[in-house]
């Protein structure tokens, strides 16, 4: 389990709070999450993004929604915070270790 799924999905949950705050850090955030939201507008993972951290529907719905099992949705849904980590990393808003 990625140990900064927590902090990385406050960013996710909390787009548009953050993409207004003035602070240098919040700003950085702002151009991953925006950057991942228009990355994957479109496709299969954005639909998974709007259902889960724009509209917050409860798994089960997405599941059907995306009609695809639970283990693929965590998948899915891993891959995108394991992203989002790493470009965090990159920008040296998380420590990796």
């Amino acid at each position: 389990m990625n140990k900064y799924r927590e902090g990385v999905e406050y960013y996710l949950f909390n787009r548009q709070k953050v993409k207004e705050s003035s602070t240098l850090e919040d700003q950085q955030w702002s151009i991953i999450i925006e950057g991942i939201f228009k990355k994957y507008e479109g496709t299969e993972m954005g639909k998974l993004i709007d259902f889960k951290y724009v509209k917050q529907l409860p798994e089960q719905s997405i599941f059907e929604l995306l009609n695809v099992e639970k283990t693929t949705y965590y998948v899915w849904r891993n891959r995108l915070v394991n992203e989002i980590t790493l470009q965090a990393a990159y920008l040296r808003l998380i420590k990796p270790f």
